[in-house]
This record gives C-alpha cells, structure tokens and sequence, in this order.
C-alpha cells in the first residue's frame, strides 16, 4: 500500500462536503442539510443524502424534473 502524502490528505480534506454532478463530473458544495441540488453547470438536479453532518452522497437524479 502507498502511503499518502501530506498534500494528498489536504486535497481530500478540502473536498469534505463537497460532490460531484454524475452528469457533467463538476464538483461543489451542497448547503448543509439539503436534500437536492441543482449543478451550476450543466443544470441537472440531483437527490442527496447525508452520510454524517459533514458528508453529502448523491442518491440520484430527480427524473420528474428532467428534460431532454
């Protein structure tokens, strides 16, 4: 096993509360305690649960808002 640097374990620190859009892979911050969000870029809204008070996880897309 490869031992993690130091900037390594900052880079993953500073993605805490952060996810990722499963459509378009852009990365930002859900407001605590939301239970969806929209991507700021390529518009599609997602469901998200939390895993603890820090740590969203998308659960899925919100096909009922969807338009293609």
């Amino acid at each position: 096993m490869v031992k993690k640097s130091v900037s390594d374990k900052q880079k993953a620190s500073d993605r805490i509360g952060e996810v990722r859009c499963l459509n378009c892979f852009y990365r930002y911050k859900v407001p605590p305690g939301a239970d969806r969000f929209v991507c700021p870029e390529c518009g599609w809204e997602w469901r998200v649960s939390w895993v603890n008070p820090e740590l969203a996880k998308v659960r899925g897309p919100m096909w009922d808002k969807m338009r293609f």
